[in-house]
């Protein structure tokens, strides 16, 4: 039995695969004990860049399924795949050499059965990119913990289950129809369930995220959009309850501005800080409002 299994789900992005791929050539890990599947989501080109050379130096399986989401693509992977540890990252990532040993590392001797690791930035010159990766700082380390001190967000480009709980509840939902929400759902669902769910900053990757002022701005649109799927999912009355911390949307600004003042962010980081909650919130609206009138034309409509 293979110890971990690493789960990459990706779509039409073969230079970027590439680069990910390379990064696995330098892992410190025993080749018999790891495992490497990349799942094809319905694209055409996806595995267009993968070479003999690669697939002889990595332990690589290749599948291909349906267009159908991130969420969907690392669920098929964690249906074949053999390893005590699922340990998910995506295509335009790169991975430390001591990553699959940190998360080992981590689950050594512990009560918990999920791990999120640190997300470096790729692009330290960007102001979005160096803004995306403190605030999700902000989330982790000021808003999304529980009262035992659970992280309630772990990002789907790095992080690590048991096998056996992630079968356990489930694996990710599928009814989000795009890339967000789906993995922050998951960790609320395993909380919620009674497992436990933490930091593992010793696995670390780079996330090659380059992003203008605009892109930044339609991606906090966009996972606006997704969470008004996630707050339909969560509300259900049988959905395990987990305590989170509330407040009024001032309240959070101001919290956030707190937050940029500690860090000691510069003007335009603090602007794009004080307009992120902004453009979430006006992506949850917006979907809010299609969603009703798509399914005021059709009942049997299914958002996409």
């Amino acid at each position: 039995m293979k110890r971990l299994s690493v789960i990459i789900p990706t779509f039409n992005r073969p230079d970027l695969l590439s680069v990910c791929l390379e990064s696995f050539i330098d892992l410190d890990y025993p080749d018999k004990d790891w495992e490497l599947i990349l799942v094809n989501d319905g694209g055409d080109r996806s595995f267009s860049t993968i070479t003999t050379d690669i697939l002889d130096q990595l332990p690589l399986t290749l599948i291909d399924i349906e267009h159908g989401g991130p969420a969907k693509a690392r669920n098929a992977g964690a249906e074949i795949a053999q390893g005590e540890f699922l340990v998910f990252t995506d295509d335009d990532c790169r991975v430390d050499k001591n990553w699959l040993r940190a998360f080992e590392g981590c689950f050594a001797n512990s009560t918990f059965v999920a791990l999120g690791g640190k997300i470096l930035n790729s692009h330290p010159g960007s102001v979005p990119a160096k803004t995306w990766s403190r605030y999700m700082d902000y989330l982790r380390e000021e808003v999304m913990q529980d009262s035992e001190g659970n992280l309630l967000l772990l990002l789907g480009n790095n992080l690590a289950y048991r096998r056996k709980i992630f079968q356990e509840i489930g694996g990710f939902n599928e009814e989000f129809p795009f890339a967000a929400a789906e993995d922050s759902e998951l960790g609320i669902r395993l909380v919620g369930t009674g497992y436990r769910q933490t930091f593992c900053p010793e696995a670390i990757i780079w996330h090659d995220h380059p992003i203008t002022y605009g892109g930044y701005l339609r991606q906090q649109f966009r996972y606006g959009r997704g969470n008004h799927y996630f707050l339909e999912i969560v509300g259900a009355p049988d959905y395990p309850y987990v305590e989170r911390s509330k407040g009024s949307f001032t309240a959070s600004l101001r919290k956030l501005l707190d937050y940029s003042r500690k860090i000691r962010a510069s003007t335009p980081m603090k602007l794009l800080f004080l307009a992120t909650p902004l453009a979430f919130k006006a992506g949850n609206l917006y979907e809010k409002i299609r969603v009703q009138l798509l399914q005021s034309r059709d009942p049997r409509a299914t958002p996409s």
